[in-house]
């Protein structure tokens, strides 16, 4: 079993109420990505390659995650309660606050239907937001207003939250319609994983993501650097 096959037998352990059903293979193949890699100008990252073959996915489905660090984690006053089954304060001396996450997960059951869907959902609206897409970013989901996008470039997950949009729009003058200028600045932007893989890892096991160091610190590093 491949490690993206535990991870997501994992996480349908953890949360069983995000599958009706049982885990179903993907009916992609090294041909299907094939043709999603024309389509997009842009080869897959080894680790999201492994993803597309691994499970057919929902479209849209929301995970807890756990975050430490500096940026995210000490912004954010409140953490998700499992047992209120609601957003709580944080108590005192905690590692970091545990959040939703909205996953977006792209379906079809080729490589044709899987741009269709992922050029429907990530790429017709022009008019409204920049070209993420085209400059080689796909959007995996948002998390307390951050939008969370797979670089295809360089296999790393970076955000920028929907207000540093416009600020990348307007304040700074990033034109919309220029992939190269729109990859300059995401670049610039704050990579959360290291590669797909790392994701995986964050969203499926609930683990505590460094966001600052792109890294899952261990247990005793948890204990002695992250509680505050």
């Amino acid at each position: 079993m491949t490690t993206t096959k535990k991870y997501l037998n994992l996480l349908r352990e953890r949360e069983p109420h995000l599958w009706k059903n049982p885990l179903e293979e993907s009916t992609f193949t090294d041909q299907d990505l094939s043709v999603i890699e024309q389509g997009l100008g842009y080869c897959l990252p080894t680790p999201y390659r492994e993803f597309l073959l691994s499970y057919k996915m929902p479209e849209d489905i929301t995970v807890l995650v756990s975050f430490c660090g500096d940026s995210f984690a000490n912004s954010w006053g409140q953490t998700f309660s499992r047992e209120q089954n609601a957003y709580v304060s944080r108590p005192e001396f905690d590692i970091g606050p545990t959040v939703e996450f909205e996953w977006h997960n792209i379906t079809g059951d080729s490589g044709k239907e899987f741009l269709e869907n992922l050029i429907q959902q990530q790429g017709v609206q022009q008019d409204e937001c920049p070209c993420f897409l085209k400059a080689g970013f796909i959007q995996l989901g948002n998390v307390y207003g951050y939008l969370t996008f797979l670089d295809l470039v360089n296999g790393g997950i970076v955000t920028i939250h929907e207000e540093g949009v416009y600020d990348m729009l307007i304040d700074d003058g990033v034109s919309w319609e220029s992939a190269e200028e729109i990859r300059e600045y995401m670049e610039s932007r704050l990579y959360i994983c290291k590669d797909f893989g790392d994701f995986l890892r964050f969203v499926c096991t609930g683990d505590f993501l460094d966001e600052d160091e792109a890294k899952f610190p261990t247990e005793e590093e948890l204990e002695r650097d992250y509680s505050y």
